[in-house]
């Protein structure tokens, strides 16, 4: 269940940023985190609406990219 919750939390988190950005840098920053993560457009759908996970290796780059941290990475 703790995983879960986790997971569920991580997604919000995502779809939250990626929803909260303004109309006119949506473009920019959905093409930067695709172009940075080496992703398809259809994976950021993906990511976005929850049906995958976001690995772990595209969460520091996606923090970048926001300017804060979108996702609490544990070291």
């Amino acid at each position: 269940m703790q995983k879960t919750k986790e997971t569920l939390e991580q997604f919000n988190n995502f779809k939250d940023f990626v929803e909260s950005l303004p109309v006119r840098d949506y473009s920019k920053v959905r093409r930067k985190i695709i172009d940075d993560c080496k992703i398809t457009d259809q994976i950021f759908r993906n990511w976005k609406n929850g049906y995958s996970r976001v690995p772990e290796l595209a969460k520091p780059i996606i923090n970048e990219i926001a300017g804060y941290e979108v996702f609490n990475i544990e070291e």
